[in-house]
């Protein structure tokens, strides 16, 4: 019984993480939704840093490795 019951806690631990991680991004009021460049949305990406000129602007680029 105390075994099933580790493995629901940890099953459940594991989705809500799932969730949390992989679920839909909040951006606060004003700035645009968060994307995932790639080469087909590049343009869109370029056009809105170049539309920006006038402050200050930062790329973060995360990687697995």
């Amino acid at each position: 019984m105390k075994k099933r019951l580790l493995i629901g806690i940890i099953v459940a631990a594991l989705l809500l993480a799932g969730v949390y991680l992989w679920g839909p991004s909040k951006t606060p009021a004003g700035q645009p939704p968060l994307f995932v460049l790639s080469a087909s949305n590049f343009t869109e990406f370029q056009s809105a840093f170049d539309s920006a000129a006038d402050g200050p602007r930062i790329i973060l680029l995360l990687s697995p490795t």
